[in-house]
C-alpha cells in the first residue's frame, strides 16, 4: 500500500505541481499521509519544494511540490534501418538529450548493428552518470514481430532479421563499450524492447488532449501502426497488433519482403513510392536515412515532377483504402500520420479525410486526420517515457538506482 501511494503521489506531481493540501484533495489521502509520503519522496530525491502555490484561501500560502529535474532519466533508442535515434527525458518530461547516429552498416547485419547500438548507449550512460542522473531502464524501439519475454526479434522485414536476440545482445554490447572507454564500473540498466509504432503512439497520445482512441500510422520503409484504445496501447495476444503494413489490400499485387503478395506497404511504403526512379537514383539509396530521401522527394514534387505526382496520387488512393478498413475495425477519434506521408500532408490529408467522411456509418463518427508534431522523434520519445515506468511504479527503487551508475 505504501509503494502504491508513493506512486500515486509521484504520478500526480508529474502531471502538475501541487501543494500538500491539493495533493490530499486530488488523491483522497489524508493530509498526514500525504505529508509523510512527500517527505519520503523528497528524501529519495524525486520531489522538491518550489514557489508559493496559488490557492485563493485566506491564511499562510502553501508551497508547491514539483518532480525533481534531472535526478532520474529514461533512455529510449529507435532502431531504424539507416539510423539510431536517441531520446533521454527526465521525470518532468524535459528532454535531456536527443540525437541521431548513423547505423554505419548498409548490410544491417545484426551483430554489427547491435555493436553500434552498444557504443551509442554507452556514451549516453557515461554522460548521465557524470551528471549524477540515475537510469532505471533503456527501451529499444524496434519494428517487427517481437518476443517481449525474451527480448528477441522474431522477424523484421525492414531489416531482414530472423530470430535476433536483441535485448541481451545490446546489454552485452553496452557493457563491452563501457569497459573499452574505461567506465566498466557503470552498471548496465535493464534493456527492454517494444514495437516502434506502439511507442510512438504513446508519445503522440500524450500530446493529444481529450483523445482516448487514436491510430498512429508510421510511414518509413515499411508501414506500422500504434493503436490506443481507451487511453491504453493495444498489444494483442502476442503483441503483434499494429502490423497493418501487411494487410492484404491488393491480394494479387506485388510481392512483399515478408513473402506475401499485395501487402499495404507494397503500395504506400516509402520504397514503393521511390520505385518510380531508377535503381541508381539517390532516392533509392537505402544506406541513407529515409528522412533525407523523403526531403529529396519533396523537393522534386515542388519542382513539378509529373512522374512523382502520378505516383503520389496512386498512393493517396491506397492510403484511403487501407485507412477505411482500419477506421471500420478500430473506430479511432484521431489518425496521426508520420514519416513520409506526413511530409506530403498537403497532398494526402484532404482527399483521404473527405473519402473517410463519405464512408462513415454514423454522422457522429467523423475521424480527424493529423500529422505528428513529434516528427521522427516519436518512437524514441515514447521509449524514454516507458523507461521511466520502473520509478513511477515503485519510487523506492531509487534506493538501488542511486548506488549504481556513478562515474568514479
Amino acid at each position: 500500500m505504501r509503494v502504491s501511494n508513493l506512486s500515486l503521489i509521484l504520478r500526480s506531481l508529474k502531471a502538475e505541481p501541487l501543494s500538500r493540501t491539493a495533493l490530499s484533495q486530488a488523491t483522497g489521502l489524508s493530509k498526514a499521509t500525504v505529508s509523510t509520503l512527500v517527505s519520503e519522496l523528497t528524501g529519495l530525491g524525486l520531489v522538491t519544494e518550489g514557489g508559493t502555490a496559488a490557492s485563493g484561501a485566506v491564511g499562510r500560502p502553501s508551497t508547491s511540490l514539483h518532480v525533481a529535474e534531472g535526478v532520474v532519466a529514461g533512455v529510449g533508442l529507435e532502431i531504424s534501418p539507416d539510423c539510431l535515434l536517441l531520446t533521454t527525458t527526465d521525470l518532468t518530461g524535459q528532454v535531456l538529450s536527443q540525437r541521431s547516429k548513423p547505423v554505419q552498416d548498409p548490410s544491417r547485419d545484426p551483430g554489427a548493428v547491435i555493436a553500434r547500438i552498444g557504443v551509442v548507449l554507452a556514451e549516453e550512460l557515461v554522460r548521465l552518470a557524470s551528471a549524477g542522473t540515475a537510469v532505471p531502464a533503456v527501451v529499444l524501439a524496434q519494428p517487427g514481430l517481437l518476443d517481449y519475454g525474451t527480448g528477441r526479434v522474431h522477424y523484421s522485414s525492414s531489416f531482414g532479421w530472423h530470430d535476433v536476440d536483441l535485448a541481451s545482445g545490446v546489454s552485452e554490447a553496452i557493457n563491452m563499450s563501457l569497459v573499452e572507454v574505461g567506465h566498466g564500473e557503470i552498471e548496465v540498466p535493464p534493456v527492454l524492447i517494444e514495437h516502434d509504432a506502439k511507442l510512438a503512439a504513446l508519445a503522440v497520445h500524450d500530446t493529444c488532449a481529450q483523445v482516448s482512441n487514436l491510430l498512429y500510422l508510421s510511414g518509413g520503409q515499411g508501414i506500422g501502426a500504434g493503436i490506443v484504445v481507451d487511453g491504453h496501447v493495444l498489444h494483442g495476444w502476442m503483441g503483434y497488433t499494429g502490423e497493418v503494413g501487411h494487410m492484404p489490400v491488393e491480394p494479387d499485387g506485388a510481392r512483399c519482403p515478408c513473402g506475401r503478395r499485395g501487402c499495404w506497404e507494397t503500395l504506400i511504403g516509402f520504397e514503393s513510392v521511390a520505385a518510380v526512379y531508377p535503381d541508381d537514383d539517390p532516392v533509392r539509396d537505402a544506406s541513407q536515412p529515409v528522412s533525407e530521401r523523403t526531403a529529396l522527394l519533396r523537393t522534386r514534387f515542388e519542382q513539378g515532377d509529373p512522374v512523382l505526382e502520378e505516383r503520389l496520387a496512386a498512393a493517396q488512393v491506397s492510403l484511403e483504402r487501407g485507412l477505411s478498413l482500419l477506421v471500420d475495425v478500430l473506430n479511432p477519434e484521431v489518425i496521426v500520420l508520420s514519416g513520409w506521408p506526413a511530409a506530403f500532408a498537403d497532398v494526402l490529408l484532404a482527399p483521404t479525410a473527405a473519402a473517410l467522411a463519405e464512408r462513415r456509418l454514423d454522422v457522429r463518427s467523423l475521424v480527424r486526420l493529423e500529422v505528428s508534431s513529434l516528427g521522427e522523434w516519436a518512437p524514441s520519445s515514447g521509449a524514454a517515457r516507458v523507461a521511466l515506468e520502473t520509478v513511477l511504479e515503485d519510487p523506492t527503487s531509487m534506493v538501488g538506482l542511486a548506488r549504481r551508475g556513478r562515474v568514479r
